[in-house]
């Protein structure tokens, strides 16, 4: 029996993408291809996402990869920008979303939520519409632990006080984090709101890794009212 529905964050519950976020992209400020910059930023070393280090590390290391020119103050002003990005993605939330979240609140779901990120990524949740919706919060920068490795599941779902196979968990895919949920126990759901816009073509590479898929938050409690 299900007692637990648990949510990655970004790219599932909300992006800089859909939220419409203002400002320069980080690939922008530094003058360097942006799927250049995505492919580094993603193989870049666990240090920032697990609390080790703090953004102007990684973000340095990467643009002096690729653009040997760039400045400190270019750094500097991408860093900023790329905050209030983080900031408008975690404030400005769809109305659906919400509405989905406090439906399954309603329906006795106990909501966790896990994200692998960083410190300036995660400052701003306090200030989040969905920040009082979570019964706990697993950021990956504050429990040294990041998906797809099974602790960070299984902590969350004792922080719960659920067993992982009474709970699901709803992701985009990123991080492997989907058949990590299973190998944890969890039933995986992919929801792919975010998905259609950030990037189409990633929903079929990832489907596969789930047992269910819906479109959105509120699809998704539909779902699990009609049993």
């Amino acid at each position: 029996m299900l007692k637990a529905v648990i949510f990655d964050l970004f790219h599932t519950l909300t992006s800089l993408e859909v939220s419409g976020a203002p400002g320069r992209s980080t690939a922008e400020v530094l003058g360097v291809d942006r799927d250049a910059w995505n492919r580094f930023w993603l193989a870049d070393p666990d240090d920032y996402v697990l609390g080790h280090a703090d953004i102007t590390v990684p973000v340095g290391r990467i643009a002096r990869q690729l653009n040997p020119h760039v400045t400190d103050e270019q750094i500097r002003v991408a860093v900023a920008e790329r905050y209030g990005r983080f900031h408008h993605a975690l404030t400005h939330i769809e109305a659906e979303t919400i509405s989905g979240l406090k439906t399954l609140r309603g329906m006795g779901f106990r909501l966790g939520l896990i994200s692998n990120c960083g410190e300036d990524e995660a400052k701003p949740w306090p200030e989040s519409p969905l920040a009082p919706l979570f019964d706990t919060v697993l950021f990956s920068c504050d429990v040294k632990l990041k998906k797809p490795d099974r602790r960070i599941y299984e902590l969350c779902a004792q922080r719960l006080d659920v067993e992982p196979a009474e709970c699901l968990y709803v992701g985009n895919g990123g991080s492997d984090e989907l058949a990590g949920a299973r190998r944890a126990g969890m039933t995986p759901v992919l929801l792919t709101r975010h998905l259609e816009v950030v990037n189409l073509m990633r929903i079929e590479e990832v489907e596969k890794d789930a047992d269910w898929q819906v479109r959105t938050v509120g699809d998704l409690a539909e779902r699990l009212r009609a049993g």
